[in-house]
């Protein structure tokens, strides 16, 4: 009976695992890497596995960690778009969000060719879609 317990919390163990998903905070920003980590911390179903002050470091971040999400809080750009292409081909399964304090908006992109903007987004709103299913994809 002990060992029947025992092997249903090691099952629940794993599929809470399964449905965490890990984050990797990437900016130059302390206090913006700071507020986000504390704001994430209370979500039930994400966990912040990484915070990175220097973009170099994350293709070893993202080896390492095998994040769900890399939050960048840099602009979308020419320059951003040819490294993310680059990034994306050598970790097909990561989705990158580029937040934009300073004009309200998020964009989110993958490997799969999907881009999407949002603008105006509680933080309610945020931490829903970094906990929704990624399937949709």
């Amino acid at each position: 009976m002990k060992d029947t317990i025992n092997c249903h919390r090691q099952e629940e163990s794993r599929a809470f695992m399964r449905s965490t998903k890990r984050i990797i905070l990437a900016d130059g920003s302390r206090l913006v890497r700071e507020m986000l980590h504390r704001a994430l911390d209370k979500a039930d179903r994400l966990e912040v596995v990484q915070e990175i002050h220097e973009y170099r470091e994350l293709p070893s971040a993202i080896r390492r960690f095998d994040p769900a999400w890399v939050i960048l809080s840099f602009s979308y750009n020419e320059k951003a778009h040819s490294w993310l292409d680059a990034c994306m081909e050598d970790h097909p399964w990561v989705r990158f969000i580029f937040l934009s304090p300073s004009q309200n908006r998020i964009k989110m992109v993958w490997k799969t060719s999907y881009e999407e903007e949002s603008a105006n987004l509680s933080l309610n709103e945020f931490i829903d879609i970094l906990e929704g299913d990624l399937q949709h994809t």
